[in-house]
């Protein structure tokens, strides 16, 4: 009885927890605000980190001081340039039809997931809040796993 909870709850691990809850909370946020919305926030993901890996007055911006801090406050900046992008792709893209399946949602909201992981492997480290395991750490080490992760949420908009 015990080899089986000690499998469960290594199954269970805090990073699987971790991104089954940060996925039910976007898949949730797909439902109400729909899939044109979650679209625009896709595809505002990519300009957004360019303009924030670019922009060359990152560190004047900082104000806060501490770990925590200075992520929440490279966050902030990061939110600056993603909305204001966001809000302008969203212009073009809530002009589509918005009837979508559930499962449409669920596939929009694995890609958020993704992006998620991405930002939060090569834009601002997150392991203040949550330190991912090296199994997690693996899939996203190296330029090239990288570019295959940044290609797969385009990838899921072709077929959802």
């Amino acid at each position: 009885m015990s080899a089986i909870l000690t499998k469960i709850t290594s199954a269970l691990s805090g990073d699987i927890v971790f991104l089954l809850v940060t996925f039910v909370v976007i898949f949730l946020c797909a439902m109400y605000f729909g899939r044109n919305r979650i679209v625009s926030l896709i595809l505002a993901f990519y300009p957004a980190t360019l303009l924030y890996n670019s922009f060359p007055f990152i560190n004047k911006f900082i104000v806060l001081s501490g770990d925590r801090a200075v992520v929440i406050n490279k966050i902030g900046i990061f939110l600056v340039f993603f909305i204001l992008v966001n809000l302008a792709i969203n212009k073009y893209v809530a002009l589509y039809d918005e009837s979508s399946s559930t499962f449409r949602k669920g596939g929009l909201a694995f890609a958020v997931l993704i992006l998620f992981l991405l930002f939060s492997y090569t834009i601002v480290n997150f392991d203040v809040f949550h330190n991912f395991s090296s199994s997690i750490d693996v899939l996203f080490q190296g330029e090239t796993r990288i570019f295959w992760w940044s290609l797969t949420p385009l990838i899921i908009l072709w077929f959802v």
